[in-house]
């Protein structure tokens, strides 16, 4: 019988409650004590608070587990990501990406003493030019995806998603307690561990019986010993730390913020004294296995620089002809993006030597992030128009790194799919055709219709009003 991987994570966020800390370590150990590594998603803000105050005793015990990004900042941005990966242009967004992330990435590996294996983003507040960009800095596996669920993971923008979207299973318990102002010295009772345990077990079975490929139980360390999050002053305002876009600056007003409501020691004792119980049930199972996501990633993971032979390529585009969609390739699986550049790949092979390689090496790319038209007519290519879309193409992803959303090889205005099904008509033969005729096509390949990438959005608290999430799902369904 196969086993259900189960991933165990934290989000390291909380740089205001010194209190999270202490639970932050206590909970390492617990977890080092069972033999069940955390993936702890750090986030760069609460890591540099972490060195700020000196606290090697907790560093130590993170360096235990797995360690995982979440993110340079969680309350106080530069710029919020959903904001820039919506009204910037690609460029200027993904460069903004990478001044904000990059710095945060490398930060947490310094203070952590480890290159972070996974990114989720914070709070719902990303966009696919950060998605991007922290896998162009080398992180390889995504547990947040793009905001609604997936039939199984897969590889998308040439990072392993394993989401959280309907797999998850919380540790926290019953935790919360609602602050009254005119009472701040209420707090909630200690809770029942016997009673939390047993929650905690239905609730698991519940999500192993509906068979998805992994279970993800996460929580947040400050929830073991804070009944609300963060404070008020925090929770209710987000906040930039610079007025203007670019480097942090000075606050944009002072910092005077409520402490977050503490829970009493006895009921903060008696919820690690049932999440001790529960890693040990989840360990001694034999229906699932304990993993990080390094653990995940190395089970999975391909060789870069995978090479596929022509009659596989030929196959390959024999195939799309059939289905508009990712499609296996030798050993490996490519997406539309991928295949459109081997056969563009293989037309500048052509255009250059005058003779078709033995071999072509997969190039994997992002769609285009540009809105692709809709052509309702069919569309016909000589050969010199399909060649120079080809290698149009493959000039286009060199030079960005994605795939054009609108081509005009001579006089055939194109979207990416059409210049897809006319080099698949062209090179599925033995001899390059004088012309081509391709039907009326979707623009979008058939996966576009899951809901990870139809129901895609940006969906955070520190959106501003009415915020428009139609760009975010545009780029992620493309």
């Amino acid at each position: 019988m196969s086993k259900t991987p189960v991933f165990w994570g934290l989000d390291v966020e909380d740089s205001v409650n010194p209190e999270s800390d202490d639970a932050l370590l206590r909970l390492c150990r617990i977890h080092s004590d069972a033999g069940v590594p955390w993936s702890l998603f750090v986030a760069g803000q609460k890591a540099r608070v972490l060195r700020r105050n000196c606290r090697h005793d907790v560093i130590a015990a993170m360096q235990e587990h797995d360690i995982c990004y979440h993110g340079s900042y969680t309350f106080d941005y530069p710029e919020h990501a959903m904001v820039y990966g919506t009204d910037d242009d690609w460029d200027t967004a993904l460069a903004r990406a990478l001044s904000i992330e990059v710095p945060g990435l490398n930060e947490v590996a310094e203070i952590t003493g480890q290159f972070p294996t996974a990114y989720v983003q914070h709070q719902g507040n990303h966009s696919v030019a950060t998605h991007w960009a922290l896998r162009l800095s080398g992180v390889h596996v995504n547990n947040g995806g793009f905001g609604d669920q997936m039939p199984h993971n897969a590889w998308i923008m040439d990072s392993l998603f394993a989401g959280r979207a309907n797999r998850s299973v919380s540790p926290q318990g019953n935790w919360s307690h609602s602050y009254d102002p005119l009472h701040p010295e209420r707090q909630k009772p200690p809770v029942d561990p016997d009673e939390e345990f047993r929650e905690f077990q239905e609730a698991f079975d519940r999500q192993l019986e509906m068979g998805h490929d992994h279970i993800v139980v996460f929580g947040h360390p400050c929830c073991w010993v804070l009944s609300e999050w963060w404070g008020w002053y925090e929770k209710t305002l987000s906040f930039r730390l610079s007025e203007q876009f670019g480097p942090p600056g000075v606050y944009p007003h002072d910092r005077q913020w409520r402490r977050a409501a503490r829970r009493s020691p006895a009921d903060s004792e008696a919820h690690y004294e049932w999440t001790a119980r529960a890693v040990k049930w989840v360990a001694s199972r034999s229906d699932v296995e304990c993993l990080t996501f390094a653990d995940y990633h190395s089970r999975l993971a391909e060789s870069a620089g995978q090479w596929v032979t022509l009659a596989q390529v030929r196959q390959m585009a024999r195939d799309l002809l059939q289905r508009f969609d990712a499609l296996q390739v030798g050993d490996t699986v490519v997406s539309v993006a991928d295949a459109l550049v081997l056969l563009a790949t293989l037309g500048e092979h052509v255009m250059l030597y005058n003779r078709l390689p033995e071999k072509l090496q997969i190039r994997r790319t992002i769609g285009p992030v540009e809105l692709v038209p809709e052509i309702e007519e069919a569309l016909t290519y000589d050969r010199a128009e399909y060649l120079v879309a080809a290698r149009s193409v493959y000039a286009f992803v060199m030079a960005h790194g994605r795939l054009p959303h609108v081509l005009k090889p001579l006089t055939v205005n194109s979207g990416p799919a059409q210049v897809l099904m006319a080099l698949a008509q062209a090179f599925s033969q033995d001899e390059l055709p004088e012309k081509v005729t391709v039907p009326p096509v979707s623009a979008m390949p058939e996966c576009a219709g899951l809901p990870i990438f139809q129901n895609a959005r940006a969906g955070s608290t520190h959106a501003p009003p009415f915020f428009d999430n139609s760009r975010t799902n545009m780029m992620c369904r493309q």
